[in-house]
């Protein structure tokens, strides 16, 4: 009898059990409908422009291409160092007969110009070198070259290339200046690349009278830049994100219009789980840009100080990649979700290039614009 009550009162048990899972709405169970809870939507209004400015330009070490020229107000030069050359007693056992420099052309953005070399007279490092660290007085013009070729190659003085063998201490390479430039630059295949600048010397050894070639490739290699309107400018009056100059953008999202969009109070839409927030930008929202190297990735940064515009990475942040003439998406969840639920302070996001100083990639966005914000949330399913 005993045994009997106790299978009673197990199968009541189980009975309720399954009776509460199935009840719409209960602590315990799941709503057969759950399919309903996942919302995809795209919100019109929920997103501002706060400015757009620039930073300094600075070195970009590791890059593929040196650029010469002058675009969007901003003038480019090319450094190149030859440091790995023989000592000094290969010079007394030769005669040099010719030297060149030989250089190959990955892009030109516009027609063909004119280029002027010249001597450096203070030292840099490639890694560190900036516009200020270059003493451009009294430079000394060595030759100048056209850029009409996929390779090019100039001569340049033996006995400039011999003191820099015999003296490698005041070695301080050569630099490439564009010459009466607006709106045009070229792009040569640098160190970090096969097709590297390289200097070839033909010579003649003096015990042998045998003619032969010995060709170096180039020690250090980098750009600088100058922008002539950034000290009265950095705060633009257009939404802009760019390489050189560094540009950046911040927007912030409007919180209380995302919830009037999709949840009935800010309270609600701290509960809400944030699947997808991005932000998209079709083509009537892109003024104009440029794409070099395939396409231009932009990366999310919550703002922590909007004073001092302070930023800071959030993990899971990804990488967007913008491709000319193509709608952009923008991943900013995890800053949204972090955002809703007042784990971060603030409402503003940075936008940046993830190659700043690489290049003259830039996307310049239509004024009064704004992006739209595609989100695709899960409502909680338990009532509190």
């Amino acid at each position: 009898m005993k045994k009997n009550k106790i299978i009673l009162l197990t199968v009541f048990t189980l009975f309720i059990l399954i009776l509460s899972c199935t009840k719409k709405n209960n602590f315990i169970g799941f709503d057969e409908n759950i399919d309903s809870y996942v919302i995809d939507t795209t919100i019109t209004n929920s997103i501002n422009y706060i400015k757009s400015y620039k930073d300094s330009i600075l070195n970009y070490h590791n890059n593929s291409d040196l650029i010469v020229g002058k675009f969007n107000d901003i003038e480019v030069r090319t450094l190149l160092k030859f440091k790995n050359l023989p000592d000094t007693s290969w010079i007394d056992s030769v005669t040099i007969n010719s030297c060149e420099i030989i250089l190959k052309k990955h892009y030109l953005f516009n027609s063909d110009f004119n280029i002027k070399v010249y001597e450096l007279n203070n030292n840099w490092e490639e890694n560190t070198v900036i516009w200020d660290s270059i003493n451009f007085e009294g430079m000394t013009e060595l030759v100048d070259f056209l850029t009409n070729e996929d390779t090019i190659s100039f001569s340049i003085d033996t006995i400039l290339v011999k003191n820099w063998i015999e003296s490698d201490t005041t070695n301080y390479g050569i630099i490439f200046e564009a010459e009466n430039l607006d709106s045009n630059f070229v792009e040569f295949y640098s160190s970090y690349t096969d097709d590297y600048p390289s200097l070839r010397i033909v010579f003649t050894g003096i015990s042998t009278s045998k003619m032969d070639t010995i060709t170096y490739k180039v020690s250090e290699d980098t750009f600088i830049g100058f922008d002539s309107t950034f000290f009265y400018s950095n705060i633009l009056d257009y939404e802009q994100i760019g390489n050189l100059s560094p540009t950046r953008t911040i927007i912030s999202v409007n919180l209380d219009s995302l919830a009037n969009a999709i949840s009935p109070t800010l309270v609600e839409l701290e509960k809400i789980s944030i699947n997808l927030a991005e932000l998209i930008f079709d083509s009537t929202m892109i003024a104009n840009s440029l794409v070099l190297n395939s396409y231009l990735g932009v990366r999310p940064y919550y703002i922590s100080d909007t004073i001092n515009i302070e930023y800071e990475f959030i993990n899971g942040t990804v990488t967007s990649e913008f491709y000319q003439h193509k709608e952009f998406k923008i991943n900013i969840t995890g800053i949204v979700q972090g955002q809703i639920r007042k784990y971060l302070d603030n409402n503003q996001i940075l936008l940046k290039s993830t190659t700043e100083n690489k290049d003259f990639s830039y996307i310049r966005f239509v004024e009064n614009k704004t992006p739209h914000l595609h989100i695709i949330y899960t409502k909680p399913i338990i009532d509190y």
